[in-house]
């Protein structure tokens, strides 16, 4: 019987204000298949051909199961939490973990307590 391992060669980044887009924008330097969520669409960027850069862009909430799954998740070897909300940010990552167990969850979180112990909870998980 022919086992089938999802490939994951992908990085997700959740959030695209300034710290999510210069995310992007140096990953790509990589040559690394780079899929992001926003929450609202925009014209307006901070880095002008971030949309050229992005293989796929979702727009929705990145804490709900549908939309982490029409953005790659399962594809994805690391997801990067980057949204201004910190609530979000986690919430989005327990999400990711359900549905790519292996993933490695990097959040944006100033909470260094509940960092420090959702870091020895989970595994592949760091908070800056």
């Amino acid at each position: 019987m022919l086992l089938l391992v999802p490939r994951r060669d992908q990085i997700l980044v959740c959030g695209l204000g300034s710290l999510g887009q210069h995310c992007v924008a140096n990953l790509k330097t990589f040559g690394v298949q780079v899929n992001a969520i926003e929450l609202h669409d925009t014209d307006h960027w901070e880095i002008e051909r971030l949309p050229e850069l992005l293989d796929r862009l979702v727009i929705g909430d990145c804490r709900q199961s549908d939309v982490l799954e029409q953005a790659g998740v399962q594809h994805c070897r690391a997801a990067l939490m980057v949204t201004t909300n910190e609530r979000v940010n986690l919430e989005a990552a327990l999400s990711a973990r359900v549905l790519s167990p292996g993933i490695r969850l990097v959040v944006r979180s100033e909470k260094q307590n509940l960092n420090d112990l959702l870091a020895q909870q989970l595994t592949n998980f760091v908070a800056y």
